[in-house]
């Protein structure tokens, strides 16, 4: 759970400061659940250049709440929440203070957009938070002003959450002081919404031992809790906490799961560990210009149709596709066809090309894009000028950094589902 926070100030000598303006949103890691927003009133002078900044003067704070007096509050908003600000240490500093006053030590963990942001969307001109996420197509309003910078502020970690492919942000929320409850799945369970997306199972170190996905994440979690299968019996051994990630998107969902699987090697995870590439098929042409498949061993230089594991997996489905499109007996122009429609349900529509669905909200949608008939990466969009820029689209995906067999998955999911759209990319103006 997250208090994503900013603050105004009077300005001024250092640790003299006080706070003019508080805006907090409670964030579960999908939705804002809590909000508080507030003037304050400061009882010292707010610095010139400080008023001309934010627009916030003396005389709008006489009638505000003092500190103390929604300090109670903000204790209540932020209880067994990580502090997120961007320049947290600023923000965190300023509720020290304020609290130091009131003589409590306010003492809480702190995630940093700012440090965040440099590490999973590097390369860009600025970090300060205006440029940032003008830079990133996100919509910010009442610059200077707590309520708006906090509301940029929770769009700028949702899009972190979304290109934390390392989980940073996800260990740094982790318990450390997990103790087995009388009604743990009960509990367990009431953290979690039946939503599309991944979930990951952890041990009592909090290190990942399953994840999987599902359109509907809370009962299917609970099938694990109440299956009887030999799996779900060992997993329930070790299980002591359930975390999830909100994808809108199954196909999204999908292709996490085949990624993170590889990258955390769960020890309840077994078939989608690794791709073992030993052979593949390709698409060649003989002297009479008809087409023909063949199984070769793999080799990083041939473009493929498919990869399999083993030589025996390979000729079973050689001979699938030969019955299928009655190659073996037909070598014509009718063959050449029959190999162009194989090659066509293994290719992507379009060379460059968007894959648009569904997003995580009403209010937005999910994004796929695919250049040079390879799968880059994923994200999120509110707003049609951010996919419809380039630069800004690129900023918002989070790169799938060679994510193995993805191809196929985004081929057959296509093949049998439907989605929203798909935007040749090349027909873009």
């Amino acid at each position: 759970m997250y208090s994503i926070i900013d603050v105004e100030t009077t300005g001024g000598k250092f640790n003299e400061e006080g706070i003019t303006e508080i805006a907090i949103y409670k964030f579960d890691g999908v939705d804002v659940i809590d909000q508080f927003i507030s003037l304050v009133n400061p009882e010292i002078p707010i610095q010139p250049f400080v008023q001309q900044l934010t627009g916030i003067t003396d005389n709008m704070l006489v009638n505000a709440p003092k500190f103390f007096q929604i300090a109670k509050r903000i204790l209540e908003i932020t209880d067994k929440t990580i502090l997120v600000a961007h320049n947290s240490s600023f923000d965190y500093r300023m509720l020290k203070i304020e609290f130091d006053r009131l003589g409590y030590d306010f003492i809480t963990p702190q995630l940093c957009t700012v440090n965040l942001s440099k590490k999973l969307i590097p390369n860009m001109d600025s970090y300060k938070l205006g440029n940032l996420v003008k830079s990133l197509g996100i919509p910010i309003s009442n610059r200077h002003r707590a309520s708006g910078d906090a509301k940029a502020t929770v769009e700028l970690f949702k899009l972190l959450l979304v290109k934390d492919i390392n989980k940073e942000i996800f260990n740094s929320s982790i318990k450390t002081d997990i103790k087995p409850k009388k009604n743990k799945w009960v509990d367990l369970l009431k953290n979690l919404k039946n939503e599309t997306g991944i979930y990951y199972f952890l041990d009592n170190n909090g290190k990942i031992i399953y994840i999987g996905k599902s359109k509907s994440i809370k009962n299917r979690v609970n099938q694990h809790l109440t299956g009887s299968s030999n799996k779900s019996l060992k997993i329930r051994l070790e299980l002591s906490d359930v975390s999830y990630e909100n994808t809108g998107s199954e196909l999204i969902a999908l292709l996490k799961e085949n990624k993170e699987i590889k990258v955390h090697q769960p020890k309840f995870n077994r078939l989608l560990k690794t791709i073992i590439k030993k052979f593949g098929l390709e698409i060649c042409t003989d002297i009479n210009n008809f087409k023909f498949l063949r199984i070769s061993h793999y080799h990083d230089s041939i473009e493929f149709v498919e990869t399999y594991p083993s030589l025996k997996l390979a000729n079973k489905k050689l001979s699938v596709l030969n019955i299928k499109y009655n190659l073996e007996s037909n070598k014509s122009k009718e063959s050449n066809l029959n190999i162009s429609e194989i090659l066509k349900n293994h290719s992507f529509p379009f060379t460059n090309m968007l894959i648009i669905d569904k997003g995580r909200d009403v209010d937005e949608k999910s994004v796929l894009l695919i250049k040079n008939n390879k799968y880059i990466g994923y994200g999120y969009f509110t707003l049609n000028y951010q996919i419809n820029n380039i630069e800004i689209l690129e900023s918002l995906i989070t790169n799938s950094e060679k994510n193995e067999g993805s191809k196929l998955l985004i081929i057959n999911y296509l093949n049998k589902h439907k989605i929203e759209k798909i935007i040749n990319i090349d027909h873009l103006v």
